[in-house]
């Protein structure tokens, strides 16, 4: 079985933080790199332990989603984000969309959808970086 992908999680609420930990931690696909509480200390850690993708809360303190994801897109244009929110705003998932994020995922939607969504990206991702070496 191939190792694990390492997902970092960008969300300012510490009990949804900790249930999207525990959501990846219990899926053998994927473990747990990193969690960040604002878009600052993501783009950060991103840098310190190199993930395979981040799952991006899209409002958070400091840095926004929106701004965190544009700053990575540049940093790693290759770089697996899904942006996840529990409001429905249409502006800000399409601003999050621009800025470069892959996907959405509704917060009450997250134990349904985010594994799925996130090991799409990543098997594409894989591809990718396959053909061009």
């Amino acid at each position: 079985m191939p190792p694990p992908f390492r997902i970092l999680v960008a969300e300012d609420d510490e009990s949804f933080l900790g249930a999207i930990a525990l959501l990846l931690e219990q899926d053998d696909r994927f473990a747990l790199a990193g969690r960040a509480r604002d878009g600052r200390r993501a783009v950060e850690l991103v840098e310190e332990v190199e993930p395979d993708a981040v799952v991006m809360d899209i409002e958070m303190p400091v840095l926004d989603g929106v701004e965190a994801t544009r700053l990575l897109r540049e940093a790693t244009p290759d770089l697996p984000i899904v942006a996840v929110s529990g409001h429905d705003y249409e502006e800000r998932v399409l601003e999050i969309r621009q800025a470069g994020a892959d996907d959405y995922v509704r917060k009450a939607r997250i134990a349904d959808e985010l594994p799925r969504v996130l090991a799409a990206l990543l098997q594409t991702a894989g591809r990718r970086a396959r053909s061009r070496s």
